[in-house]
């Protein structure tokens, strides 16, 4: 996935803005831009930030789409897993506690799909950034103990988010 779009400053704004697209819309129910099986919403996003970036230090983030906010989880900066530093590293990450039980053996398939769509989201927000593929997450202990995943979290997508990439 390539953003087509001309390159800004990655700045807070601009980054809210791309993480709009993950965002849920206010009402009695969450909705989100994109579907999701049984609207169970199993894959979520965390961020790499390799920099500061405004208010915001270098470290690991959760992306909480309710309030669409970013919360801290760590101050450690992983590499992407094909090796390099983007000055941010947005990971998608299937929550096997949230969908497992219900779908089983199609569960990893519908976060995939789901992964898809949240992929075709961000591409659409027309922020200015670039994205781009940043490898397989899954296996990656140092993503995992940034984020303290679960034992039943997948990685499945990363995707390095930058002005110049």
């Amino acid at each position: 996935m390539t953003g087509r779009i001309p390159r800004e400053p990655l700045d807070e704004s601009v980054l809210g803005k791309l993480l709009g697209a993950l965002a849920a819309r206010p009402g009695p129910v969450p909705k989100y831009r994109y579907p999701s099986a049984g609207t169970l919403y199993p894959v979520q996003a965390y961020i790499v930030l390799s920099r500061p970036v405004d208010r915001l230090a270098a470290g690991s983030y959760y992306h909480d789409p309710v309030a669409h906010a970013l919360v801290e989880l760590s101050a450690a900066t992983p590499a992407a897993p094909d090796g390099t530093t983007p000055p941010a590293l947005l990971i998608l990450v299937a929550r096997g506690a949230a969908i497992d039980p219900i779908y089983g053996a199609h569960a990893d398939a519908l976060c995939l799909l789901e992964a898809g769509y949240m992929e075709a989201a961000l591409d659409a927000a027309g922020t200015g950034l670039t994205l781009r593929d940043a490898g397989d997450p899954a296996g990656q202990p140092a993503l995992a103990n940034a984020f303290a995943l679960e034992a039943d979290d997948r990685p499945l997508v990363s995707l390095a988010i930058g002005e110049n990439l």
